[in-house]
C-alpha cells in the first residue's frame, strides 16, 4: 500500500531510519513509546521528567523506568547524571550492532551453545563456499545469531534453503542480499528454532498451492503481482477454501473478465456473511439466480413473461445448456454488475 504524506502546519520531529530498521523490532511497545516522546520533548526544547512521561504516555511509573533502561541498555539513550542525551542518528546502526555483538557474547558463555555455532559455521563454509567463506559472511552469522536470535541450526537450515532455492530457479540475484533479505524475513516471521522454519515452510507451502490453484482456475497467463498474491493469500488466511472458490471460479469459459479484485470483491462478501462452506457459497449463488429468473419474468426481458430467459429454438450452444446449479450459470459481466449494485443498496 502506497504512503502519502499530507502537509502538517502543527510541526513535527524526525524518527530516523536507523531506528526504525535496527531498533523497532527489537524494542518493547513501551521503550518505543518513550522513545517518540523523548524525540518530542526534544524538538520543543522540553526538559524530560519521568512522572510527564509516565503521565503522558498511560503506563505506570516503574514500567517508564524500565522502558528508559531498556533504550539505555540499547545505547539509544544515555543517562548522565539529570541530563538524558539523543544518541546521534548516525551512530544508531552502531549501536544495533553493538548490541548484537553484546548478545552473540553473552550466548558463547553457553559451552553447548558456542559448540553448536561453531559446528554450524564449519558446515555453512565447507558445503557453500568450498572452505573460502568471506569474512563478511562471518559477520552475518553473528548478526543471525545475536540480533535475530536464531539458533546455531536454524542459521545452517537459513543458508541450505537459499542455496537450494536459488539452484531451483536460477537466479542470479546477489547471494548475500538473497540471504539477508530471507533473513530479515525470517526475523519478522519471529523464526528462532528449526521447528519454527518446519511450521513456517508448512504455512508457505499451503500458500504456494493455494494461489497455484487460483492461478489454474483462471488460466492466468503471467506471473500474479506481489499485490496480487496477498490479496489471494488473504482469502486462505480469512478461512476461504479451494472447494469454495471453485463454486466461483468452475466453468471459467462462461465468465467474460475473472480479475483479482472482481473475485476478491465477492471473497469479502463471503466473509462478511459468515460463509464457512462450497455448501454455503453454492445456496448464496443458487439464490442470486433465481432472484435474477424472477426478475426476467416480472419484467418480461427475453420475451414473454411466460418464455422469461429462454432463447429461440436452435440458437443455443453447447456451453449455453451447461449446468452448474439447479438454475441455469450465467456469470457473466451484467451477473457481477448486478452484485455490486445490490451489495451497495
Amino acid at each position: 500500500m502506497k504512503l502519502l504524506k499530507e502537509r502538517d502546519s502543527d510541526g513535527f520531529f524526525t524518527v530516523s531510519n536507523a531506528f526504525t530498521d535496527t531498533f523497532l523490532g527489537l524494542l518493547s511497545g513501551d521503550a518505543v513509546k518513550l522513545y517518540l516522546y523523548v524525540k518530542r520533548c526534544y524538538s520543543d526544547g522540553n526538559e524530560f521528567f519521568i512522572y510527564d512521561a509516565s503521565q503522558a504516555l498511560r503506563i505506570g511509573r516503574d514500567e517508564c523506568e524500565s522502558a528508559l533502561e531498556e533504550l539505555v541498555l540499547a545505547g539509544i539513550v544515555i543517562v548522565d547524571g539529570d541530563n538524558v542525551i539523543l544518541t546521534a542518528d548516525s551512530s544508531l546502526r552502531d549501536a544495533g550492532s553493538k548490541r548484537a555483538d553484546d548478545e552473540f557474547r553473552r550466548k558463547l558463555k553457553d559451552k553447548t551453545w558456542e559448540d553448536n555455532f561453531k559446528e554450524a559455521v564449519r558446515s555453512i563454509n565447507n558445503e557453500f563456499f568450498a572452505g573460502r567463506m568471506n569474512p563478511k559472511w562471518y559477520d552475518f552469522i553473528k548478526k543471525c545469531a545475536g540480533e535475530y536470535g536464531f539458533q546455531p541450526e536454524t542459521i545452517y537450515i537459513l543458508f541450505a534453503s537459499c542455496k537450494s532455492i536459488r539452484d531451483e530457479r536460477g537466479t542470479g540475484a546477489n547471494f548475500f542480499s538473497y540471504v539477508s533479505r530471507v533473513a530479515e524475513n525470517w526475523y519478522a516471521d519471529k523464526i528462532v528454532t528449526p521447528d519454527d522454519v518446519a511450521e513456517r515452510e508448512k504455512r508457505t507451502g499451503a500458500a504456494r498451492e493455494y494461489v497455484a490453484f487460483v492461478k489454474k482456475k483462471i488460466n492466468f497467463t503471467r506471473p500474479f503481482t506481489q499485490q496480487e498474491q496477498a490479496v489471494i493469500e488473504e482469502w486462505q488466511k480469512k478461512g476461504v477454501t479451494t472447494d469454495m472458490l471453485a463454486v466461483l471460479l468452475d466453468d471459467t469459459n462462461r465468465v467474460k473478465a475473472f480479475t483479482i479484485g472482481r473475485i476478491n470483491g465477492q471473497v469479502e462478501k463471503w466473509v462478511e456473511l459468515g460463509f464457512k462452506n462450497a455448501a454455503d457459497v453454492r445456496k448464496y449463488y443458487e439464490t442470486l439466480l433465481a432472484e435474477r429468473n424472477a426478475q426476467k419474468a416480472r419484467t418480461g426481458n427475453n420475451g414473454t413473461a411466460g418464455n422469461a430467459g429462454k432463447m429461440p429454438a436452435g440458437s443455443r450452444t453447447r456451453t449455453d445448456t451447461q449446468k452448474h446449479f439447479k438454475g441455469e450459470r450465467e456469470y457473466d459481466d451484467s451477473f457481477f454488475s448486478q452484485l455490486e449494485n445490490r451489495d451497495k443498496k
